[in-house]
């Protein structure tokens, strides 16, 4: 399995922040499943081999569309493959899909939603240049061009990005009424502007945040009480909690997979 992240253009990269390609050719294929976890970040993925299928914790099934918008995630879910992988991904800031697209956010939430319902007049040309396309470069300005064509700033991106950069800066460690304060707006207006252009909302994305801090401090500090310290939770059941609404796992449970992707989301469960 061939996995690769590349930089968008400086043009893009207030709103993109990394692509990722991945590739699997197998002539005798086995079936994957890999568990996706919330972690802030919105997606458009274009699948130029097989793609994958998707259940979701209530163990509904969705056969991925070719090229697709996931929105933030606030719930597990599974991923799996039986055959050559060939897709490249754009990964967007918390605040940056909006800037793309005329739909509110919070359309996309917790969703897959192919490209061709929003856009049915280009994306099957992509499509088919996606997949004829001989290097992951060429994908990649397939992809910026058509993202450039569609680049409108709309008047709340500076307010939500900072918004969006003061949660992450303190781990999700702050109340909605303090940040509200801090950007001259009441909380409502300020949760308004994250449902729209977040698709969430700032005490939610707090939370994924943390629970993704807890994951990338898992190696470097044990028990899981101290751990939960740490990330910056009140004590050690909260952390639980958390693992098992965003992941169905225990913490104990979800880093005995033996092959886990902490950085990107990802669990590989066999």
């Amino acid at each position: 399995m061939n996995y690769h992240i590349y930089q968008p253009s400086n043009c893009l990269s207030d709103f993109v922040r990394y692509y990722w390609q991945l590739e699997l050719n197998s002539n005798s294929p086995t079936v994957q499943t890999n568990r996706v976890i919330p972690a802030s970040e919105l997606q458009m993925i274009f699948h130029y081999k097989t793609p994958f299928r998707e259940v979701d914790k209530r163990d509904r099934h969705l056969i991925q569309p070719r090229s697709l918008i996931c929105g933030q995630q606030t719930e597990y879910k599974d991923i799996v493959s039986s055959d050559s992988i060939g897709m490249l991904a754009v990964v967007f800031y918390p605040y940056a899909l909006r800037a793309f697209l005329p739909n509110l956010v919070s359309e996309f939430t917790d969703r897959s939603i192919s490209l061709n319902d929003l856009f049915p007049a280009e994306t099957n040309i992509l499509e088919e240049r996606i997949i004829e396309a001989n290097s992951v470069r060429s994908r990649i300005l397939l992809i910026e061009n058509f993202l450039l064509k569609r680049l409108t700033i709309l008047n709340s991106f500076s307010i939500t990005k900072e918004a969006v950069n003061i949660i992450t800066k303190v781990n999700g460690q702050i109340t909605v009424g303090e940040m509200a304060n801090k950007l001259n707006l009441s909380k409502r207006q300020l949760e308004r502007i994250f449902l729209a252009d977040v698709g969430i909302s700032p005490k939610k994305l707090g939370r994924i945040i943390r629970f993704n801090t807890s994951i990338k401090l898992f190696s470097l500090v044990e028990p899981l009480t101290a751990l939960a310290y740490e990330a910056g939770y009140f004590d050690q059941s909260h952390l639980v909690r958390d693992f098992r609404e965003f992941s169905g796992l225990s913490p104990k449970e979800f880093f005995r997979q033996p092959c886990h992707t902490r950085e990107y989301g990802i669990t590989h469960l066999g």
